[in-house]
This record gives C-alpha cells, sequence and structure tokens, in this order.
C-alpha cells in the first residue's frame, strides 16, 4: 500500500510539472484568428500542420503528442470494464504509462467545408482508429461527458462533439507546429483540453484557465 501511494505522489507530481510548464509558456500567437472567424466567407484559415510541415488532412491518420518532457501521445483504453473502450488517456514517461498512443482521423462536420485539409479554429470530430468488434464500432468519436472527460461515445454531425484546434508559439524542443485543443459544444463558450489524475489514469479533460492546457503536436501514423 505504501509503494501505491508514492507511485500515485510521483504521477501527481509529474503532472503538475507538466501542467505548470505549459501555464509559464502560454503566450499565443498574436495572428490566431478567434472562433467566430466564419463570419466572413472571404477569409481563409491558416492550415494545422503535422511535424511534418505537411497539412492536417481529413480522413488522414494522425498520433496525438504532449510533447512537453514527461508526456507522451494519447491513446484509447478501457479502464472501467465496459462493454467498450471509452478512455481517452496520455501515456507519460514511466513505466505502466509507456505507448506510443492510438491513431485518430479527423472528420469534418459537412464534406462541402474547407476542402480536405483542417484549418485553425474550424470544427471537427475526432475519432479513433481502431480495430473493435461490431458492437463497439460506433463507440470512437470524442466527447465530454458531464464529469467534464473527455470519452469516446460521441456523434458524428452532434454540435456538443465539436473540437477545434489552435495555434500557440510554442517551440519545445525543436516541435514548431505545436497546438492546443479547445471542446467546442454549440452555443457555448470553448474550453481548454487539459489532463488530470482521476482514479490513478492521466484522462483528458475541459479546463476553464485560458492558460490551462496541454501543448500538442500532430504526428502521421
Amino acid at each position: 500500500m505504501k509503494s501505491i501511494n508514492i507511485l500515485s505522489f510521483l504521477l501527481l507530481s509529474s503532472t503538475l510539472s507538466l501542467v505548470a510548464f505549459a501555464r509559464s509558456f502560454s503566450s499565443e500567437n498574436p495572428i490566431v484568428l478567434p472562433t467566430t472567424c466564419h463570419d466572413d466567407d472571404n477569409l481563409v484559415l491558416p492550415e494545422v500542420y503535422d511535424q511534418d510541415g505537411h497539412p492536417l488532412r481529413i480522413g488522414e491518420r494522425y498520433i496525438i503528442k504532449n510533447p512537453l518532457l514527461g508526456g507522451g501521445a494519447v491513446y484509447l483504453d478501457n479502464i472501467g470494464n465496459l462493454q467498450c473502450p471509452n478512455a481517452v488517456l496520455q501515456h507519460m514517461s514511466i513505466p505502466q504509462f509507456l505507448g506510443k498512443g492510438t491513431p485518430v482521423m479527423f472528420v469534418r462536420k459537412s464534406e462541402s467545408d474547407d476542402g480536405d485539409v483542417v484549418r485553425v479554429m474550424t470544427g471537427v470530430y475526432i475519432k479513433f482508429f481502431v480495430k473493435t468488434s461490431r458492437l463497439c464500432v460506433d463507440e470512437t468519436v470524442w466527447k465530454v461527458n458531464h464529469e467534464q472527460l473527455v470519452v469516446t461515445g460521441g456523434n458524428v454531425g452532434n454540435e456538443n462533439d465539436i473540437f477545434k484546434i489552435k495555434k500557440t508559439d510554442l517551440v519545445i524542443r525543436g516541435m514548431k507546429n505545436v497546438y492546443k485543443l479547445l471542446h467546442c459544444p454549440s452555443h457555448l463558450q470553448c474550453k481548454n483540453i487539459g489532463s488530470n489524475f482521476k482514479n490513478g489514469y492521466p484522462r483528458l479533460v475541459t479546463v476553464d484557465d485560458d492558460k490551462d492546457f496541454i501543448p500538442f503536436v500532430f504526428i502521421k501514423a
């Protein structure tokens, strides 16, 4: 029991360190456009880029990774003995949380919106690309539950399951294309995606503080 308490303390300390680092370097790129950017039909939003310098494309597979020291890739897991896995977690640089992540795909609200590239502050759905049973095939789209945890079980077309990607001016360990994720439900203010430990697991969560977020990079899977 003592060793478990020590491990929990170390995990919590690691998470707080990551959050503190993100806060200390949270200045935004001043050219980032606001959420209401689609009011001008002539406005073309910047593309979101992966770590190879290529635009993110709808339907392609990517790994979402926290580039901070101690951080890791986002992955899907079943931590509650549920019928379908639905926990959106983050790998960390400690033995029990090491891993390569689960690929995701970005899905557009409408096939006619903005072509096949992902653009900053444009609504998309995020879904894991996983081999799963027929029973769970529709349980891979991200959403936020009543506990403000990012989970799966969302639906493409549901305005409350929309996420957006915002550029930051962070340069972390040589990675220049660093972004943050926001959950942007219909008619509500967008909230940053951060992290927190819940029941011993590093979960993705929504956070109220605009400076409290996890930086992310995108790696072609």
